[in-house]
This record gives structure tokens, C-alpha cells and sequence, in this order.
């Protein structure tokens, strides 16, 4: 299992750790690449729905999982986190945590511990022995529980417990890293601040355009083609980029933080002259999470320094870049015065780690030759035994000048170095000049060892300093490297704060990519208003299909000048109802990321949820038909829909006959209308376009718009054989001929099953009898609803008109 953790430590991602109990969740998760443990507050998470947790999996795509529950939370695990049905295996009682997750049966990237009262104190007592980053070195246990309760509540035991758990894993990672260095920092987050979106959204409004193949072969493939994410990805960074993936599948709900970066995209599309100098310094940065990683391990080489010093120096740059900037009033409030205030700061970390690496390292001589060298006059005694050193080389330099001129070799790829493992050696790249000169079949040069294109040579006079001078080259390698372990040290001390101002550049990336894009395409700042269910656009526009073809933009009013929360839109061709729905929700999505949006105005209510109704990936190895998902959706959305959701359904209940479809979809919109005005921002979208004969439309948070086309309903109609059953057809305008097509649907279904019977028994008709219990036992669907509609048709316009003038006069006379 230390091997599987090891290989997921060494990628790029995330270590997802949840605890759930009672009807409760927390969660925690290591980020590799930062070394940084973000701690998820407990939040209330009733199951079977588990919203935040297949939220958490969505957002972070976690390399490996720590579950902590009950056997229930176990075994609902296996469709929440999409793993094998070993995870429920419950480990022996007798079972310590660390071995909980060794079941040989379980899958390898999940580790299972059990949820008892050992277990919960054990993690808590993994917590309050871990050291962080401004803790005393020799702080007591109190001392130590008061700095870690300043960042974690310690009330919440199952956060507690999952934290724990969560370093309890990363101490089996390896000796070359102690989880004090793995984990430079803890982070809380707030479940209260993330808006909810679900995965199937993201598919269908493609974000990511994260294809599935309909056999479920290719299920997860992110390709990353034609999406949202491509078309704002002008990062110039790797950093920028990973951050624009966080912030976009991290939506939030936090006022303050929404102000704070459209503050900041305001402010770079007003200074275009900055916004392209902070571009010349972003451009440089690289990934310094694993540059310091390298460093810890041991394993750093020259190059890595010269990267990380690299890094350092154009992340200040930028710093000071944005405090020339401090003198505009409107800079306040955003990313780029809290990188223009970071210098100055009397303890600036950046500063002082370029300092120290200049002063200690000479990464010019490391580079000719090839290791890290100390910088001369840093301590005398390793410049003593350097400069013996350095006299050495030149001797087996200047002994084996003529044999590899004979050889007709470049002497400027010639370099002479000592490796502990075989003493002096002399040095070249491989390539074809190399292979020509035959130095390999040369009686005086022996090839030692050859690896990365470069090939090591040693001839007798090697051989003979090595046992001479050996000891005193050993000694300058031992100072030398006391040198590198007290530099890598104080840059330990300092990679926190140094991590800090490199997040923030990162998201100044990103955000400098919303400008870009909302500067290419006129995009506008949208209005966040808290507490009003108001939602206005005008001029919304589709982000993807109004760069494939010509888009007309639509407008949208909710609760502006009227109250009307359920919107229903019903039409029998293609009139763009799906492409309008997706629209809107793509629009609200993208104010909750920070970014512009795609309209000439936009008024946006502050969301906690966004759930939909609009397509759903087949795969043979779901286990459920189209329409069982499409029931699977509806009831996750009726469920967890709050007040300050967004909801969308689009064609609701075409994936089974025309009467159960169009009962279904009435029940649901009269279920979300019986919430009165808790009932969320609702956009429905259907081909039944008698709908509104079903439904109260004088209520007065519902809104029917219906676009009817009677020359394609008749020319369809007109091409329908009289063989096949007919069950995706409209409602006929005559109640007689209504009649009767309710009763003919409910007489073929009975007639389909007979003939499915009659080949079943192997081509025998079946017997009166079974005819009868069939005809008795068969469901006809809505035929007495059916009856009662056609004997009590709707009021008239007129009577209807009547009605609301009524409700008008009721309303203005009690002065609500």
C-alpha cells in the first residue's frame, strides 16, 4: 500500500479525506502540488443525496481516497465516489486504522479507516502533534492546541477525525520527506461559500467538455476541446492555467470575494498598459511546489536552483510592478494592491531567499560543472579545499588534451568533475561526433558509466589522485553540502509566505484571462445582488455558439417587474429552447466565478445551487435506461432545490410515452409552484404544447409561453404509419378524437404484451384466462384523468380574465 500512496503523492492532484456520520460530513484534502491541507468544515450531508460529498469529487478529482464512516456510508461509496464494490468490505474490528485500508480485495486508491472511538483519537491525537510553519520548535501540547485551534475548530470531530486520518496517510508516504515539510500550511474552507453544481451540469453546459463514449470505455476522458475552459484559457502560465481550472470549478457564493475579483478584471481592462507588463513576468513562473519538493528530497540539481531563483526574481518583479500602481484610488480591493503592498512588507520573504541563493550559490560555475557549487568567500575552509580542487581538475584536464585533440574532439564539451561513487571522471555529451571519434574503443580512456546523453571517462591519471586526494575531496563535498542543508532550511522557513504571494500571482494570471476575453468579446460586469430573487439579462449570448455561427441574443426579466419564478416554455419544433436554457445557466455561472459575462446588461441573484435537467451520457454500464436517469435527475433537483437555486429542465418525460411524460412533468412544476415564493429561478422547456391546459396559469409565480406550428404538426402527422405504436404524439384538438386516442394507447400497450407473451410461449396463443388477468392486471395510464379533463374542459380566456381581475381587486383591497 506505501507504494500505491507513494505514486500518488509524486503526481499532480489531490488526497480527498472524508468523515461522515449521523447524518453529518467533513472532509479535508492534501493539494500535492501547493504542500499545502485545506480543511473542509462539517456541514450537514443526509444521504442518499450526499450533495457536498459528489460536489468535493467533482470539484477536486482526487488520485486517492480516505473514507471514515459507518458501513451505510461505506457502501454508498461505491456509486458516490465511482470505485468497485470492494470499498464496502468494513475492515476486522481487530484491525488497527493504518491496516483498515490493507484488504487485499480493495481498490488501490482508497484507504478505509474505522469509525470508533480508538480510531477518532488517534487522528485527533495525529493533529495536535503535527508542527506548522510559526510554531515554536519546542512548544508544549497546549501551546501547540492553541495554535492549530486559531485555524481548526476543534469542536467539529469529524473534521478533527478526518484531518487526522488525512496526516496519518501522508506519514507513510516515505522517509525522504517528514509530513512537517509536506504540510507547510493549513487552510479552512467553508461549505457555506461554494455554489453546488453538479457533474452532469458541467457536461451539459460543457465547461470542460468532458467527453464519455455512449459504452462507457471512455468515461472521465477530459479532452478540453470546444468548452468554456478553452475559449477564457489566455493564460500566460502553467500556474495561471491550473489556477483558471480552480476558480472554474470552484464556483462560489461569497459576496465579498465575487466584488474582489471583479474589481480586479475591472481594473486590468482599464489599464491595458500594466495588464501587459504583469503579462512579461507571469510568462516565467513555473511550478515552485515541486521545485521546493526537489529540494527537501535531496534530489535538487543545479538547474533546479537557477529555476527556482528564475521564479523568484520575476515573482518580485511583478510585485513591484503592481506597487507602482498603489497611487490609484481604484486599486483597492484588489489582487494587484495585495502583490503591490506584499513589498512593502519589512520581512519579504522573496527578497531575502533571492538574497541568501545569490550570496550562497554560484549557479554559473554549477552549470559548467554540472552540480551545485558554493559561491567563493562564503566559508574559507570550503574555498581552501575548492581551490586544491579546482588544481586537481585542471591537471587530468590538461593530461588528457592531446589524446582527445587526436581524437578530434570539441574540447568545450570536455569537463572534468569528481562523483563519490568513482572518483574523478572526465565528462562529454553523447552525440554523433562522439560515436565517430572511436573513445570508446580507446585503450586510455575507460567508459565508466553513462547516463541522460552524457558519458563518463576516467584514464590512470584518475585513478591515481583518487586514492591520493580522495579523502580531501571528500571533505569539501561534506561542507558543501552542510552549506546546501542550512540554505534549503531557511528557504523552508520562508516557502509559506513565498507560497502565498505565488498563489496570488496565479490567480492574477487567471483573472488577467477573464479580462482578455471580456475585452475580445464585449463582455460586461454582471450585478450581484444578495437576498433579491432578481434575475435580468439583456442581451445574453451563448459563450460558445456565437463564435461557430450567427447567435441572436435573448433577454431575460425575473422578478424585476413581475413574480414569475416558474418560466414554461413550450414548443413542438426547434426553436432553441434547449441552447436559450444553457445560456442563462452558463451566464450565472460565469458571475460566480468572478468572470465578465456574455450580455449588453445582467442583474444576477447570488446562488447557492445550480441543478438541471438537460442531458444525460448513456452508458451500458450504468445499469439504468435514459429515462431512469432522467427520473434519477428530476428527484436529486426537486430534492435539494433551495429558494436561491437556479433550476432548468429541458424536455422533461420524452423518454417514455406521451401521457406518463406530460404527467410527470405537470406534477413537477405544480410540486415547485406549491413552494410559493421559496419555489426556486425556474426555466422549464417542453414539446407539449397543450401543457397550459394543465396547468394554473393564473397563479402568479408561473409564466406559459407556447409557439405553436401547426404546418409541421400535419406534415408529420401525414407520414405516421398505422403499424407502429404512436406515443410521442400531441394532444388532438377535438376531446372526441382525445378520447379515443387514449383509449387506443392504452389498447395497443395491452395488444404488445399479449404478442410478447404469445413469443415467450414458444408461438402458442395464450389462453382466455391469461388474456383476461392481462387485461385486468395491465396499468392504463391516465385514462380516468384523461376522461375527467375531456368532460371538464378549461375555463375560457374571458372566464380566466374575469378570475384575475378578481385577484387583482382581493390583492389591492387587503393592501398586500
Amino acid at each position: 500500500m506505501a507504494s500505491q500512496e507513494d505514486s500518488a503523492v509524486n503526481q499532480a492532484g489531490k488526497i480527498l479525506s472524508v468523515c461522515w456520520n449521523a447524518g453529518a460530513l467533513a472532509a479535508s484534502y492534501y493539494d500535492i502540488d501547493q504542500l499545502e491541507l485545506y480543511a473542509v468544515q462539517q456541514a450537514i450531508e443526509p444521504r442518499p443525496q450526499y450533495v457536498l460529498l459528489r460536489d468535493l469529487v467533482q470539484r477536486y478529482r482526487p488520485l486517492y481516497y480516505v473514507i471514515t464512516g459507518p458501513a451505510c456510508f461505506l457502501e454508498d461509496c461505491r456509486e458516490v465516489l465511482g470505485v468497485p464494490a470492494a470499498v464496502a468490505n468494513q475492515p476486522a474490528p481487530s484491525d488497527s486504522v493504518d491496516q483498515g485500508g490493507s484488504n487485499a480485495s480493495q481498490p488501490s486508491n482508497v484507504k478505509i479507516v474505522e469509525y470508533t472511538a480508538q480510531s477518532q483519537a488517534q487522528a485527533r491525537g495525529r493533529l495536535l502533534a503535527h508542527k506548522l510553519a510559526g510554531m515554536p520548535p519546542e512548544s508544549s501540547e497546549r501551546e501547540c492546541r492553541t495554535f492549530l485551534e486559531s485555524i481548526v475548530p476543534f469542536e467539529q470531530e469529524l473534521l478533527v477525525t478526518s484531518v487526522g486520518n488525512l496526516l496519518l496517510l501522508l506519514d507513510t508516504v516515505g522517509d525522504t520527506l517528514s509530513p512537517a515539510q509536506l504540510v507547510t500550511r493549513i487552510n479552512l474552507v467553508t461549505p457555506s461559500t461554494q455554489l453546488v453544481i453538479d457533474g452532469l451540469t458541467y457536461e451539459a453546459l460543457q465547461i470542460f467538455d468532458a467527453s464519455r463514449h455512449p459504452s462507457g470505455f471512455k468515461c472521465g476522458t477530459d479532452t478540453r476541446g470546444l468548452s468554456v475552459y478553452s475559449l477564457f484559457n489566455k493564460c500566460s502560465s502553467k500556474n495561471g492555467e491550473e489556477w483558471l481550472s480552480r476558480l472554474m470549478t470552484q464556483p462560489i457564493r461569497d459576496r465579498a470575494e465575487l466584488q474582489h475579483r471583479h474589481d480586479t478584471v475591472q481594473w486590468l481592462l482599464a489599464n491595458v498598459r500594466y495588464a501587459n507588463q504583469f503579462d512579461q513576468c507571469l510568462k516565467h513562473l513555473t511550478n515552485v511546489g515541486l521545485l521546493y519538493r526537489k529540494l527537501l528530497q535531496g534530489t535538487a540539481r543545479n538547474l533546479d536552483w537557477k529555476m527556482l531563483k528564475k521564479n523568484l526574481y520575476y515573482l518580485y518583479s511583478l510585485c513591484k510592478l503592481c506597487a507602482l500602481t498603489l497611487g490609484d484610488a481604484q486599486v483597492a480591493g484588489t489582487v494587484v494592491q495585495e502583490l503591490g503592498q506584499y513589498t512593502r512588507s519589512p520581512t519579504n520573504a522573496l527578497k531575502h531567499v533571492l538574497y541568501t541563493i545569490d550570496k550562497c550559490l554560484d549557479l554559473e560555475k554549477g552549470d559548467e560543472e554540472n552540480k551545485v557549487t558554493i559561491r567563493a568567500g562564503l566559508d574559507p575552509a570550503v574555498d581552501r579545499l575548492r581551490e586544491q580542487y579546482d588544481g586537481l581538475r585542471e591537471v587530468v584536464l590538461e593530461s588528457s588534451r592531446l589524446g582527445l585533440e587526436t581524437l578530434q574532439l570539441d574540447m568545450a564539451n570536455i569537463c572534468v568533475t569528481y562523483l563519490p561513487s568513482f572518483g574523478f571522471v572526465i565528462s562529454t555529451q553523447v552525440d554523433e561526433q562522439l560515436q565517430r571519434s572511436g573513445i570508446f574503443q580507446h585503450e586510455s580512456f575507460d567508459l565508466v558509466f553513462q547516463a541522460d546523453n552524457t558519458a563518463y571517462f576516467q584514464i590512470s591519471l584518475c585513478k591515481q589522485l583518487n586514492d591520493e586526494f580522495g579523502q580531501m575531496v571528500a571533505s569539501m563535498i561534506e561542507h558543501e553540502l552542510a552549506v546546501q542543508t542550512r540554505l534549503t532550511t531557511f528557504v523552508g522557513t520562508k516557502f509559506p509566505e513565498v507560497m502565498g504571494v505565488f498563489k496570488l500571482a496565479g490567480k492574477l494570471d487567471a483573472l488577467l484571462s477573464f479580462a482578455t476575453v471580456a475585452k475580445m468579446h464585449r463582455y460586461v460586469r454582471p450585478i450581484v445582488c444578495d437576498g433579491a430573487k432578481v434575475l435580468q439579462i439583456q442581451g445574453g449570448r451563448h459563450v460558445v455558439l456565437e463564435h461557430r455561427r450567427a447567435y441572436r441574443a435573448n433577454d431575460t426579466c425575473v422578478g424585476e417587474t413581475n413574480h414569475h419564478l416558474v418560466n414554461v416554455i413550450a414548443a413542438d419544433t426547434s426553436v432553441g429552447k434547449t441552447t436559450y436554457l444553457k445560456e442563462v445557466a452558463i451566464i450565472c455561472y460565469l458571475a460566480h466565478v468572478g468572470s465578465f459575462v456574455p450580455a449588453a446588461y445582467a442583474k444576477i441573484p447570488l446562488l447557492d445551487s445550480i441543478y438541471t435537467r438537460l442531458d444525460h451520457p448513456e452508458s451500458i454500464f450504468s445499469g439504468r435506461s435514459s429515462f431512469m436517469s432522467e427520473l434519477y435527475q428530476m428527484a436529486s433537483l426537486l430534492q435539494n432545490a433551495t429558494a436561491s437555486s437556479l433550476v432548468l429542465i429541458d424536455e422533461f418525460g420524452k423518454g417514455t410515452n406521451y401521457l406518463e411524460g406530460k404527467s410527470l412533468l405537470i406534477a413537477s412544476i405544480e410540486h415547485l409552484l406549491k413552494r410559493g415564493h421559496s419555489a426556486p429561478i425556474t426555466f422549464v422547456t417542453t414539446k407539449f404544447t397543450g401543457i397550459e391546459r394543465f396547468l394554473p396559469t393564473v397563479h402568479r409565480h408561473l409564466l406559459v409561453r407556447v409557439h405553436r406550428t401547426p404546418t409541421d404538426r400535419q406534415s408529420r402527422s401525414s407520414t405516421r404509419t398505422s403499424d407502429t405504436l404512436d406515443v410521442t404524439s400531441d394532444d388532438p384538438a377535438d376531446p372526441t378524437e382525445r378520447l379515443k386516442a387514449t383509449y387506443q394507447l392504452a389498447f395497443r400497450a395491452v395488444a404488445f404484451a399479449v404478442m410478447k407473451y404469445h413469443q415467450a410461449a414458444g408461438g402458442q396463443a395464450p389462453a382466455t384466462e391469461s388474456v383476461q388477468a392481462l387485461m385486468e392486471s395491465t396499468p392504463i395510464t391516465r385514462v380516468p384523468e384523461q376522461c375527467l379533463e375531456i368532460s371538464h374542459p378549461p375555463p375560457s380566456r374571458a372566464v380566466q380574465q374575469q378570475h384575475n381581475r378578481h385577484a387583482n381587486d382581493d390583492v389591492t383591497g387587503d393592501g398586500t
